[in-house]
């Protein structure tokens, strides 16, 4: 059989994607024919680029060493057409997050009236939040719910056997105006996936900006899942649909390091980018087993994200000997009863400050997250985050403002406080703005101190009534960037 899968990524973010990676690579290993339609390098999304809106405020290093990537100018709806006209899939899969969908549906609409025989099939996390909505479009036939692997191998076992198709599950079907809704199936091993196959996109994926260098980074997982329910993700969401089924759980460290391996002199990667929620979050003694068998056989840097509580004085000293440069902790805000009680993040400051002097002994750079724009959050309480950065003194960090996303218990929150109106919501919000509409702090001022983010962290005290001005005014920001840039 053959798919053409289509990977909508309209920020421009490098890296391969880990999920439709992991599809992809599994259902090729079966010995069907995959291709991959891949947005990422369409001109048309340049100026959606989140590392450029980063790197103009300060938020991001400028790269000493950037790649030249070749960009694609045409219309991608017509390169689209193209690619299944000549390459006559059986099926076509989008991978589909809620700020790619409307664009997802726009496409398959022209695929559907160009070929109307050939079965679209949409996954991915908007699809398994709200599969009723999705299912509903004309032009999609059936959609997964949930994890893809094993229900793609059966459903494509199905078709080439000309079988019936509609107790697929994991798979919601739609014929003859009927609509078959599949429980889900149990969860599939991560070491029955195959190595990851990154043949199947553009070698420009490889090329990662990481503080201020561009390096060949392979982004990787050996964990799935995550054991933490923040109000502002929607991993939460995920984790529930699978019901009794453990969500959280690993790959062996043999067949880690195998496949790490094999990527490493394959691809001529240099460094690894560990994508799992919270990589310190697991037992000590499989984190002694990893490190002692990544620092044998596979002996290049990698770093990872984790949380507060994750950090102890012995998992940094074994990362730090297995080979971490970098470790992302995630502060989000600086006040504790607002992290607790609305994002359901429970730690004091201390903790956190704490966590960073561990790093900070070591070799391994700390960086960190924070959002702003939260809702009931106010300009009182982000100057609490700025402090709390200044306190923890990241080496590198991002900052994001958030963003109601779909299957979040704060998006409920924002609709039921008339913050947000999810009425004829694109899903595609703005990098550096706000979607919320709330009395206390304005969109105005959200992305006022979104772009000056860095620059409080960082500058004396008696110069914030400088940047009080900057914030309005955009030449003087910069100038601040610029001095403030490589402190």
């Amino acid at each position: 059989m053959k798919i053409l899968f289509v990977y909508l990524n309209t920020a421009m973010r490098g890296s391969y994607p880990i999920g439709l990676t992991n599809l992809a690579s599994y259902i090729k290993s079966l010995g069907h024919t995959v291709e991959i339609f891949d947005s990422t390098f369409f001109r048309e999304f340049v100026n959606k680029n989140r590392t450029i809106i980063g790197e103009k405020f300060g938020l991001y290093k400028p790269v000493e060493n950037p790649v030249a990537l070749a960009y694609e100018d045409g219309d991608m709806e017509t390169a689209l057409i193209r690619r299944i006209s000549e390459f006559r899939p059986d099926i076509v899969g989008f991978s589909t997050l809620s700020a790619q969908y409307y664009l997802a549906l726009r496409l398959a609409r022209k695929v559907k009236a160009e070929h109307p025989g050939t079965p679209i099939i949409f996954g991915g996390l908007h699809p398994s939040l709200c599969p009723k909505d999705v299912i509903a479009e004309s032009c999609v036939d059936m959609l997964c719910i949930g994890e893809g692997e094993l229900a793609m191998e059966e459903l494509l076992e199905r078709m080439d056997k000309k079988q019936s198709i509609v107790g697929v599950k994991n798979l919601w079907i739609k014929q003859n105006g009927e609509i078959f809704k599949n429980p889900l199936r149990e969860l599939v091993s991560l070491n029955s996936l195959p190595v990851l196959d990154w043949s199947l996109f553009s070698e420009q994926h490889i090329y990662t900006p990481l503080n201020g260098r561009v390096r060949r980074i392979g982004s990787v997982e050996f964990s799935r899942g995550c054991p933490y329910s923040c109000h502002y993700c929607s991993c939460t969401a995920l984790r529930n649909l699978t019901g009794p089924h453990k969500y959280l759980r690993h790959k062996s460290v043999s067949k880690t390091i195998e496949d790490l391996v094999f990527l490493r002199d394959t691809y001529n990667v240099e460094m690894f980018y560990f994508l799992d929620e919270t990589f310190l979050s697991i037992n000590i003694n499989l984190l002694k087993e990893l490190a002692h068998e990544y620092k044998r056989h596979v002996k290049i840097p990698f770093y990872a994200m984790t949380h507060p509580q994750s950090v102890t004085e012995e998992k940094v000293r074994i990362v730090e000997d297995m080979g971490c440069y970098l470790m992302t902790i995630g502060i989000e805000v600086g006040n504790e009863k607002f992290r607790a009680e609305v994002l359901n993040r429970r730690m004091s400051n201390d903790r956190i400050v704490e966590a960073f002097d561990i790093f900070h002994r070591s070799k391994v750079l700390p960086s960190a997250f924070a959002m702003i724009g939260l809702p009931f959050e106010t300009r009182e309480l982000i100057f609490e985050t700025i402090e709390l950065f200044r306190r923890c003194r990241p080496a590198t960090y991002s900052v994001g403002i958030f963003q109601p996303y779909m299957g979040s218990r704060l998006r409920k929150v924002c609709i039921d406080n008339g913050f947000f109106d999810p009425t004829g919501d694109t899903y595609e919000y703005p990098a550096d703005t706000s979607v919320l509409t709330m009395p206390q702090l304005s969109k105005k001022e959200i992305k006022n101190l979104y772009k000056t983010f860095m620059l409080y962290t960082k500058v004396k005290r008696e110069e914030f009534p400088l940047l009080k001005k900057a914030e309005e005014d955009d030449g003087v920001l910069l100038e601040l960037v610029k001095k403030y840039r490589s402190s």
